[in-house]
């Protein structure tokens, strides 16, 4: 397997979960900076995309996109999305809204997304779910909705329901020719976050998503996985 990390850039996110893009060298003294990067993983037979970032656009073009498109791939060749859930910096890459209908950038992908997810999500009062776009996404034709709390998608690719983070954030792991590549979304969004056993209140259930923690990291050191780090600092993968 070959992995592209697609780094969107940095966003200065405020309590509202309002998303400024990061050009300058002066950071806003409020809110928090947050790196967005989602992963293309080459196998075999695939392109896949691991969460879509938030779409921040450069001209005529998301950043997502320019990076692909960097790495000498199109938004046509993506073959199969993965989606760990729907909060908008992980979901709005997927699309835009033109003339009241979603075009969707990847128009060949199958998107896997979980079900209780979406359902959770149209049903939250909260800035962490951008709803109108979600009303627009919700019944495309490239969806595949998941339902159950453990699952095969391929015969490369596997998920698990979680919560921790959000109730139904599902993680996945992509095995191929003995490597193993594991993405735990935001419960394991940085490095660091292997390095302190902490509980954290951005988490609806910061107990579990910590305890996951605990377990992934033994098994990576165990089975050399390779982590993806979707918030990433400076490292945003990582070989055990």
């Amino acid at each position: 397997m070959k992995i592209y990390p697609l780094l969107e850039g940095t966003f200065n996110v405020t309590k509202q979960k309002e998303f400024t893009y990061l050009i300058d060298d002066i950071l806003p003294k409020e809110g928090i900076n947050m790196n967005v990067c989602p992963f293309l993983v080459e196998t075999d037979d695939d392109l896949i995309l691991i969460d879509c970032g938030f779409g921040a656009f450069k001209n005529d073009k998301t950043y997502l996109i320019s990076k692909l498109n960097s790495y000498g791939f199109s938004e046509n060749d993506i073959s199969i999305i993965l989606i760990s859930h729907l909060h908008k910096d992980h979901i709005n890459g997927l699309g835009k809204i033109l003339n009241d209908k979603f075009e969707c950038f990847f128009p060949n992908a199958k998107i896997f997304i979980q079900e209780r997810e979406m359902h959770f999500a149209l049903n939250q009062i909260t800035f962490n779910y951008d709803i109108h776009f979600l009303n627009y996404i919700k019944n495309y034709k490239n969806i595949v909705y998941l339902n159950s709390n453990t699952g095969q998608i391929n015969d490369v690719i596997s998920y698990e329901v979680v919560g921790g983070h959000v109730p139904f954030q599902q993680v996945f792991w992509l095995k191929e020719d003995c490597e193993i590549v594991f993405f735990g979304a935001d419960n394991l969004p940085q490095l660091n976050y292997l390095k302190f056993q902490a509980a954290f209140k951005n988490d609806l259930d910061g107990v579990k998503a910590m305890n996951d923690r605990i377990e992934w990291h033994k098994k990576a050191q165990s089975e050399n996985w390779t982590i993806l780090f979707y918030h990433g600092k400076k490292t945003l993968m990582k070989t055990f």
